[in-house]
């Protein structure tokens, strides 16, 4: 206080309530701009265009793994386009081969995976090991498969097909 008396000190300009509401506003409307897929889609892309995948393509993704003599192979569909990828990664620490079955095979799709390389995989001995199949080129199609380890033996199916298919098994 001074001897003139109690100063009256004015109360900076505040925006209060008011100037709270539109940063809520805007966070609630960021929040909500998240895709219905967490993400995933564009998390597939980003991956696929890592592996020098075409622009556009995804990563689908089958873990191999098991226990005892039992293989699994998931998921056991995959729905993918021309043009996408499908990584087979191991999440134990067995030894896990893929193989494509010829005599399951379309000509046409036997001849690109003789071609290009891919009927089967090298043996993926470490956890984390993985083959990449590459969709480049590829003929639409059901690419049967058969994953192997420590005796035990799994079954799936690549199609490959229409983009709009492509979905329900993207990496997450």
């Amino acid at each position: 206080m001074s001897r003139s008396g109690p100063r009256k000190f004015k109360r900076p300009a505040s925006l209060g309530g008011a100037g709270l509401l539109p940063f809520l506003c805007l966070g609630f409307l960021s929040w909500g701009c998240e895709p219905p897929d967490g993400g995933a889609r564009a998390r597939a892309q980003a991956e696929a265009e890592a592996l020098g995948l075409p622009t556009g393509a995804l990563l689908h993704r089958v873990t191999l793994g098991g226990r005892g003599s039992e293989e699994h192979a998931v998921p056991t569909r995959i729905l993918a386009a021309p043009g996408d990828g499908v990584e087979f990664r191991t999440v134990d620490h067995r030894v896990h081969t893929i193989e494509f079955l010829a005599d399951s095979l379309t000509a046409e799709v036997r001849g690109f995976l003789e071609e290009s390389g891919q009927m089967a995989s090298p043996p993926l001995v470490n956890r984390g090991a993985r083959f990449i199949l590459r969709l480049q080129n590829a003929p639409r199609g059901r690419y049967l498969f058969r994953s192997e380890g420590h005796g035990g033996v799994a079954f799936g199916v690549v199609e490959v097909g229409n983009s709009t298919d492509a979905e329900s098994s993207q990496v997450h």
